[in-house]
């Protein structure tokens, strides 16, 4: 039976990204399957444009208890029975 482990292999080495695979005291086959593409990272995004475009989310003129009544409105239904 075939099972699968993810790791990272970087300078002769593996780094286990999940589970690690158990050891055993005989020979094992070992398939590598390599991502060749380059990994593209995200911009990282700047901290003033994330604020700004979320200025007003929660409307205006809202204190702070106003806003947290809200959050738990939201939050009992998704503790609330489905098949009620």
């Amino acid at each position: 039976m075939l099972r699968s482990y993810e790791a990272i292999y970087r300078h002769g080495q593996f780094r286990w990204l999940n589970q690690i695979p158990p050891q055993v005291n005989k020979e094992v086959r070992v398939v590598l399957v390599m991502d060749v593409e380059p990994a593209k990272s995200k911009p990282k995004e700047n901290i003033r444009e994330l604020l700004q475009r979320t200025r007003g989310a929660w409307g205006k003129g809202k204190t702070i208890d106003e806003i947290e009544a809200e959050i738990n409105a939201m939050r009992s239904e998704w503790d609330r029975e489905w098949n009620q």
